[in-house]
């Protein structure tokens, strides 16, 4: 069984196996804000594709998205996402409640994190486009997968992957899919060399 989605439609698919969906539902995450930005030229003064902000109390990360392998790029153009720390998306989270946040609470948050962005003292320009995005469960708190990196149900060859697995990255994600897989392998008892 093959499942990607959040972890409350994960916990949808599993409510035939209730103490798997709870194990799933009850998985604590921890919050962000996306922040997409474009320019109309690329951000010359930057001289890296992405950078960690480590004195910065809402941004945690910048990445030159335009710098991904196969991504079609306008010329003259470049974007760059955002993310916010955990302890702003939470404090912003908890202000404005847990509804979803209006088109101007977003907008307030695209221009907070803008500025910081700025504030590196690398001369950014104002971009042609701005859009926050609210991640009310961006990430796993804690993993469950144990040293597995899965959650693996010998009896029903059922295994259960993603970054709540392992550790709240895509790495995570990856090697608790690569994990998983090779327990379903080792199910199937498969002549050697295939």
């Amino acid at each position: 069984m093959e499942c990607c989605c959040t972890h409350a439609e994960q916990s949808k698919y599993l409510s035939v196996f209730p103490h798997l969906s709870a194990m799933i539902q009850d998985i604590p995450v921890r919050p962000c804000f996306a922040l997409m930005l474009a320019f109309s030229e690329p951000l010359a003064m930057v001289p890296v594709q992405g950078f960690s902000f480590y004195n910065s109390d809402s941004l945690s990360w910048a990445f030159c998205d335009s710098s991904k392998p196969g991504r079609h790029v306008p010329p003259n153009s470049q974007s760059w996402v955002l993310r916010s720390t955990t302890e702003y998306a939470s404090k912003v989270i908890d202000s404005m409640g847990p509804r979803k946040p209006s088109a101007d609470a977003l907008a307030k948050v695209a221009e907070e994190l803008f500025r910081e962005f700025q504030a590196t003292g690398l001369n950014i320009p104002q971009p042609i486009f701005m859009k926050a995005h609210r991640w009310g469960g961006a990430f796993p708190a804690i993993s469950i997968g144990g040293d597995d990196k899965c959650v693996w149900e010998k009896n029903m060859k059922l295994a259960i992957c993603g970054d709540f697995c392992a550790s709240p990255s895509v790495e995570g994600a990856v090697l608790s899919g690569m994990s998983g897989a090779s327990k379903i392998l080792g199910c199937l008892n498969l002549p050697s060399g295939l």
